[in-house]
């Protein structure tokens, strides 16, 4: 892959052209013109977008994206009072499950015949793992009429209300070795210890119950063992309900990072497992609480004058100072976690200019320090800063060596995000002649960070003695190799795109570039599997579907063209290059047959097959 990323990369070279050569040319299409409906000149009160009316600002009323909105920007459509917003819907879905939480935990009340077993019972000892807060040992008192459920809905593998001490290990055991591909972001070695404490379940000296039952429904999930793998529902129930206790008392530091934790795990799981509205709205009580909680300005060099407020609970979230540089190491780590995870799954649902909780306004800002290593002694030379990611994007520093870490991934995630987004906004059309030029200085600027970032990188295209033997920066979990597997994928999925855009505008060898790189991904996959990693990240089968799609529309544009060498659209190279249909055909039929193995280990890598083979069954 590396040798693709650096012929693509050579003369003629994308950031050599002139700007005269990027403007709009007899050779390509007029752009798309959009039609607004004109907005009345002077705005009546209450009549503001949802999104101005919140930050403050005025609003011009203009639909579908009022100009505020445009500027600050904010692709996705403006939302108005007429209807209810995204938030409040989630918050009348909460108040929904809420009360269904009440009616399972008192059928005397409902009539209904289901009992929940007590969730934890807590006790007052010190030390451990971030202790839990008082507030959620109170909270389980109200729910002491339930006791007598505990022996009715005891399981002799189970056990109730969590299982025997060796099988909490096997289910660890499991999990725990892979658990960073899915979002873990806690210390290991604390949470281990604190998790097989001689302590009673639910109490302050071990993580949290939602937290416990998520970390044993994954050990569960990625068990060999059938008598565990048949029992997920035992364990999604108990981490849902618990979820449900614990997220109105998360208001404080232990808390607020356990319940984060447990949310990215069931977003995760249900992420893999294909119920993908499940998986946003576990995304979204992660989202709420870790901006609640000011996860983002951690070491931010800003002066705020109000306290955070919770969206979900309307009350004041606070963190106080972290112990030491391990807990502050989670709190960096574990905003990276719901930022990557938030990104990753707005690209898989295609809606990749989607807010991330109002942090890409200008006045919100991710002010927060890249992820580190906890044992790289995190940030205690007491250095701040601000706009965290704007700076990565616009740094024209030359990599100065080899380095992976940790950071790497996160930085890969906005790459690929970035030039998602910039494909949705090409596909929707330009307005403007002037539009037109600052959009492909955006993505000349992406393609240049694109090949600063990959030269950085070391090579994933080694074998194992050697990939240990570099004289590079490495991060010290059991993953590193994979890790870096799919961060290269990441990025060349983001260089693929910005080609894409390029081939488009009718930039000679873009579409050699694009087809070239899709070819190294689908190969880069199938090392992958072959190197027998289990359990993939979920995003690999939205990597590779992406891949797969560059030689299916290929060809069916050329198709409906009936021209294989003509300079239009898409299948543009040069005038005097030709598309190798049997080429198009190979990489598809590869990269399906990469997906149906890769399938065998996520259900949403199996439907995106599914999706797949029927999109492109004209070339099957």
């Amino acid at each position: 892959m590396t040798e693709v990323l650096q012929k693509a990369t050579s003369p003629p070279s994308i950031l050599e052209l002139s700007r005269k050569e990027m403007s709009l040319g007899s050779s390509m299409a007029a752009p798309q013109k959009f039609i607004f409906k004109e907005p009345t000149k002077q705005l009546r009160r209450g009549k503001a977008c949802l999104n101005c009316r919140f930050h403050k600002i005025k609003c011009d009323g203009v639909k579908p994206v009022c100009g505020s909105c445009t500027r600050l920007p904010r692709d996705e459509e403006c939302e108005y009072a007429g209807g209810p917003s995204k938030m409040k819907e989630l918050e009348q879905r909460l108040t929904r499950l809420k009360a269904r939480v009440r009616e399972l935990e008192s059928p005397e009340m409902t009539g209904s015949g289901l009992q929940l077993a007590e969730p934890y019972v807590t006790t007052d000892s010190g030390g451990g793992l971030s202790p839990m807060p008082r507030s959620v040992a109170n909270s389980s008192s109200d729910h002491s009429n339930s006791s007598s459920s505990l022996r009715s809905n005891f399981d002799p593998l189970l056990g109730s209300p969590e299982p025997s001490i060796s099988i909490i290990t096997m289910l660890l055991n499991n999990f725990l070795p892979s658990a960073t591909k899915f979002g873990f972001f806690l210390h290991l070695e604390r949470f281990k210890s604190a998790a097989l404490l001689n302590a009673p379940f639910g109490d302050m000296s071990r993580p949290s119950p939602a937290l416990l039952n998520a970390t044993y429904l994954w050990g569960a999930h990625l068990s060999s063992v059938d008598a565990l793998r048949t029992n997920e529902t035992i364990f999604i129930n108990r981490a849902l309900q618990q979820v449900s206790v614990e997220i109105p008392n998360a208001i404080h530091s232990a808390q607020i990072m356990h319940t984060i934790q447990a949310e990215i795990l069931l977003s995760t799981y249900f992420f893999r497992k294909n119920q993908l509205l499940e998986a946003e709205f576990h995304l979204n009580g992660a989202v709420s609480l870790a901006q609640s909680a000011g996860l983002h300005q951690i070491r931010s060099d800003r002066v705020f004058s109000s306290p955070v407020v919770s969206v979900l609970l309307e009350t004041e979230m606070f963190l106080p100072p972290a112990r030491d540089v391990i807990e502050e190491g989670e709190r960096i780590n574990g905003f990276w976690a719901v930022y990557c995870l938030h990104r990753l799954i707005s690209i898989t649902l295609g809606n990749a200019s989607k807010c991330f909780g109002g942090l890409d306004t200008p006045c919100r800002e991710i002010d927060a320090p890249w992820p580190r290593e906890y044992e790289f002694g995190l940030y205690n030379g007491g250095a701040f800063g601000r706009s965290t990611i704007d700076c990565f994007i616009h740094d024209l520093t030359p990599a100065s060596g080899l380095v992976f870490d940790l950071s790497s991934y996160a930085k890969a995630v906005v790459i690929l995000h970035s030039a998602t987004a910039l494909t949705h906004q090409f596909s929707r059309g330009i307005e403007t002649e002037d539009a037109y030029a600052a959009f492909m200085d955006e993505c000349l600027m992406i393609d240049n960070l694109i090949t600063r970032f990959h030269c950085s990188l070391p090579s994933s295209d080694v074998d194992d003695e050697s990939f240990l033997n570099q004289s590079i920066t490495l991060p010290s979990h059991s993953n590193t190799k994979s890790s870096l597997v799919l961060t290269h994928v990441l990025v060349s999925c983001a260089y693929m795109q910005i080609q894409k855009i390029f081939s488009s505008c009718g930039i000679p060898d873009a579409l050699d570039r694009c087809i070239g790189t899709a070819q190294s991904i689908i190969s880069t996959l199938g090392d992958v599997n072959r190197l027998g990693l289990p359990h993939l990240n979920p995003i690999v089968g939205t990597l590779c579907a992406m891949a797969c799609s560059v030689f299916g529309d290929a060809f069916a544009r050329a198709e409906m063209l009936g021209d294989w060498t003509f300079d239009s659209g898409m299948i543009a190279t040069s005038p005097s290059t030709r598309i190798d249909p049997v080429v198009l055909r190979q990489g598809l039929q590869l990269g399906m047959t990469t997906m149906s193995i890769l399938a065998m280990d996520s259900p949403l890598m199996k439907y995106q097959l599914e999706k797949l083979q029927n999109s492109y069954s004209f070339m099957l």
